[in-house]
């Protein structure tokens, strides 16, 4: 089973998660990748064939067509975009750190029960 991974952030380490899923994780499909700059993020787009573009990371999350989210984005958007991966019931490998908290930590969603 192939895995649909959008990634979220086409910095440093945005585009290090593209490459090495690209090129070295066989289930993995990077399917889209975004960013506030789009110019960044069609740079990193360009090295996976097919992969869609954009700058909005709440659109990418929610897509039908991505299954899993790596979030690479700035420090400050981690925690939210974090949730809302949760939420939307995707699994997420988020970048470090996951937050920090001068207004204390933020909800986290309780997982769903059966």
């Amino acid at each position: 089973m192939t895995v649909r991974v959008g990634v979220v952030g086409a910095g440093v380490m945005g585009a290090d998660h593209v490459r090495l899923l690209h090129g070295h994780v066989s289930d993995a499909e990077v399917v889209a990748v975004t960013d506030v700059d789009e110019t960044r993020s069609r740079a990193v787009a360009d090295a996976v064939p097919g992969a869609r573009v954009s700058t909005d990371a709440r659109a990418l999350i929610a897509d039908p067509g991505v299954d899993a989210v790596v979030i690479a984005s700035h420090d400050s958007t981690h925690a939210e975009l974090t949730v809302a991966a949760v939420r939307a019931g995707k699994p997420v490998l988020c970048e470090k750190p996951l937050a920090s908290w001068p207004g204390g930590p933020p909800r986290w969603p309780r997982p769903a029960r059966a």
